[in-house]
């Protein structure tokens, strides 16, 4: 099961659907109400990766114990 994921738009707080894997190949999302655009800065790559294997591992876990 894939969980949607949505942050909101900085500019007029609608949410932004978005993939966290193509977040961390660079590919930007647009906000579907004012056409704003968010990305993941170069600087916070490392942290993202680092949080979505975790979040990966832990869903294996899950998987294996259910």
């Amino acid at each position: 099961m894939k969980i949607a994921q949505q942050i909101p738009c900085p500019t007029c707080s609608t949410l932004i659907p978005f993939d966290s894997y193509q977040l961390l190949l660079g590919v930007y999302f647009e906000c579907p109400n004012c056409q704003s655009s968010i990305g993941l800065a170069t600087e916070s790559k490392t942290i993202v990766e680092k949080a979505v294997q975790k979040l990966d591992d832990i869903k294996k876990q899950n998987n294996n114990n259910g």
